[in-house]
């Protein structure tokens, strides 16, 4: 089943935009033979004439503007609305002074050129109406969402993001992402038994908190003697300490050093 999409505006915008190109070059060739023909010519014929050279640029402009990401700041929503609907009114204008420079009786000579190009003018209005729905919806589709639809880099599927799922994830694109919050991966460490709190620490053997007496009086921590004797790298014997607590050294031959 098809379904439309909305981001799919601009592309086909741009497919009217240079169908109404093409038939204002035929419709353009026409009127030059309805010129060179008919028996005389007048300014509704000139008019016909002038408006497809006046249309190029604004149908450039509509179409180049939005593709481009350094134009775009001077192609706003409502800007595009205004130029369709203007044109639209403009080639109005024109196939009916066409139409009413046939009903004059001027255009002999080339009258059935001078119906072709009216015929064709009617197909270039069509198209600007056409043109300026999609652009007034354009307009409508910025103020509501902040954007223009098929214009802008947001995604399409912008609203299908989860912001639960992993943006960088290493994994294939046919692969579920891996979630993000999952705390059952990430329960902290049980520091039970170590000196980092959680349990009894090992700094209490050999250092008590200070504490108040019935008294109210303060007594200091105190710290209990260990032995100090250091072994070296080779686990020789520990530094004895001889009479009056002088530090004496291990019983070994010092006569070779």
């Amino acid at each position: 089943m098809f379904e439309f999409d909305v981001h799919n505006l601009q592309k086909i915008k741009l497919g009217v935009h240079i169908t109404q190109a093409v038939f204002i070059v035929l419709s353009w060739v026409i009127e030059i033979v309805v010129f060179h023909k008919a028996s005389s010519t007048d300014g509704r014929s000139g008019w016909y004439f002038g408006l497809c050279f006046l249309t190029i640029p604004a149908i450039i402009y509509l179409t180049m503007t939005p593709r481009f990401p350094r134009t775009r700041k001077f192609g706003p929503p409502l800007a595009f609305a205004i130029v369709d609907i203007l044109f639209a009114f403009l080639w109005l204008s024109a196939f009916s002074s066409q139409a009413s420079y046939n009903s004059s009786g001027k255009c002999k000579g080339a009258c059935g050129a001078s119906k072709a190009v009216v015929g064709m003018g009617v197909f270039i209005w069509l198209f600007w109406c056409f043109t300026a729905l999609i652009s007034v919806y354009g307009y409508i589709y910025f103020r509501r969402e902040g954007y223009l639809p098929g214009a802008s880099r947001a995604p399409h599927n912008a609203n299908m993001i989860d912001p639960d799922k992993e943006a960088f994830s290493t994994a294939p694109h046919d692969d579920e992402y891996a979630p993000v919050h999952n705390v059952d991966d990430h329960d902290l460490p049980d520091h039970e038994g170590s000196g980092y709190g959680g349990g009894q620490s090992t700094m209490g053997s050999r250092y008590d908190a200070p504490s108040y007496t019935s008294g109210g009086g303060y007594q200091p921590p105190q710290v209990h003697d260990e032995p100090t004797g250091y072994t070296g790298y080779t686990g020789s014997a520990p530094v004895n300490e001889g009479p009056g607590g002088r530090l004496q050294f291990p019983d070994a031959r010092y006569d070779n050093v």
